[in-house]
């Protein structure tokens, strides 16, 4: 793995905000066909750089149990390195984007409120890994790739 270029990914996130907006981007990580690099290598390099809690999103994940632990980071100002394995649920899905849009997840009828409501923190990111093939054949969301502001193609 290139780290000149896993560094470079990371200040694009910390340091660059859409316009007028100011609104930080999500990052995508997707890997190549044929890269002999895990999930875990990646998630441990990007570990020295920040401080980040991983997230697997496969066939085993309930999306309330997701956005717990994804609370849990924004509220102790983590970085998310979320690993896409299966296709994204219209929850998950609407508070990604909701996220990319506001920088803020919100759930209705949660921790007692009819709508909750939390701010990613200034400090944190969030960081969508998955490989190619399987955002290509498995992800129905059309428009997966405009969630995202830098990508890091990982061959």
């Amino acid at each position: 793995m290139d780290k000149e270029q896993l560094n470079t990914f990371i200040l694009l996130l910390q340091n660059v905000r859409k316009q007028p907006s100011r609104i930080f981007d999500l990052g995508l990580i997707v890997k190549e066909p044929g890269s002999e690099l895990q999930a875990d290598e990646i998630f441990n390099e990007v570990r020295k750089i920040v401080d980040i809690e991983q997230i697997i999103y496969d066939e085993t994940a309930i999306d309330e149990k997701v956005f717990e632990k994804i609370i849990k980071a924004f509220e102790g100002n983590k970085w998310i390195f979320l690993e896409i394995k299966k296709d994204i649920s219209s929850p998950l899905l609407n508070q990604l984007k909701h996220l990319a849009n506001y920088n803020s997840f919100q759930l209705l009828d949660y921790r007692g409120k009819d709508v909750f409501e939390t701010k990613m923190p200034e400090s944190s990111r969030v960081i969508v890994f998955a490989e190619r093939d399987f955002i290509e054949n498995k992800i129905t969301y059309p428009h997966f790739y405009t969630l995202f502001g830098p990508v890091l193609s990982l061959e």
